[in-house]
């Protein structure tokens, strides 16, 4: 079973031949951590620091290039050169993020991508062949799913799993919350992490509350919607709490089960008061993979 990618839709190893990755760069690396050392006079090594961010993660993809037409006929060198200009054109988008797609049998992990520099392209004249070096970089870390998910828990509740991010394995940093009234004061905890977000109002029934904890946004509407524009902006009724909440919304960390790597759940608890049957919690997100 190999592994490929799709940069914009356009497979990096080409069907027809026009272009090839060189084997072993078709993994997608792991990302490091932002590093903080922290020593005081007095104690032997580092103080611990936990909660640490990823840094983004950049890494090469390293292509042949051959002489092959679209059609799979052997063009010579010039089709070599028209080939190596399409792929450079593929390559050279600056203007937005690419969508790079990595698909390995029915595994498939998409991220926004840039491509930073590519190298001077090695000619093979006699064999109408060329190399070249793509570094591409993924400035949000994570990979994730193609599409969202959406999950429906109850309000109030506690160590409720989310079930469509369960087998994440980064955390899920952009979700966005649905509380369906009524209910005051409610609020949702990561159990991974005890991060927290809450409405210090009330949800009236017939009214949902928004959060968009990517956006670090908070809408009140009337309407059976996910847009935050279509409501009032209640961006400063909302707390969040625990690590990083100065500057993030409730970071959905999925956690291990004890002696199981391949066991990984989002766990939350809510609360609220002056719920009824109708009260509810969504989630809408993506899983997150490192």
């Amino acid at each position: 079973m190999s592994a490929t990618y799709f940069l914009d839709g356009v497979p990096l190893d080409h069907p027809a031949g026009c272009w090839r990755l060189k084997k072993g760069t078709q993994r997608r690396p792991l990302p490091g951590v932002r590093t903080v050392n922290l020593s005081v006079p007095g104690r032997s090594g580092d103080l611990p620091v936990l909660g640490l961010d990823h840094e983004a993660t950049t890494f090469g993809l390293a292509f042949t290039v051959y002489s092959c037409t679209p059609s799979g006929a052997d063009g010579g060198g010039e089709q070599m050169e028209t080939n190596l200009e399409a792929l450079g054109a593929l390559l050279g988008v600056r203007h937005r993020l690419m969508t790079l797609k990595w698909v390995t049998g029915a595994i498939v992990r998409v991220a926004g991508v840039t491509v930073e520099a590519t190298s001077e392209p090695e000619y093979f004249a006699g064999a109408a062949m060329a190399r070249l070096t793509a570094v591409v970089k993924v400035p949000g870390v994570y990979w994730r799913d193609e599409a969202d998910s959406t999950w429906t828990g109850t309000l109030p509740g506690a160590g409720q799993i989310v079930t469509p991010l369960a087998g994440s394995t980064g955390p899920i940093v952009d979700a966005l919350l649905r509380v369906t009234g009524p209910a005051i004061h409610p609020s949702v905890t990561d159990v991974a992490t005890g991060g927290a977000v809450s409405y210090t109002d009330t949800v009236q029934a017939g009214q949902h509350l928004l959060v968009d904890c990517g956006r670090l946004t908070a809408a009140i509407v009337t309407t059976d919607t996910w847009d935050l524009d279509a409501g009032t902006d209640v961006t400063g009724d909302i707390n969040a709490t625990g690590p990083g909440s100065a500057s993030r919304w409730l970071h959905l960390t999925p956690a291990m089960a004890v002696g199981d790597p391949h066991s990984r759940a989002v766990l939350v608890d809510t609360t609220a008061s002056g719920t009824s049957g109708a009260s509810a919690l969504k989630i809408q997100s993506r899983r997150s993979y490192l």
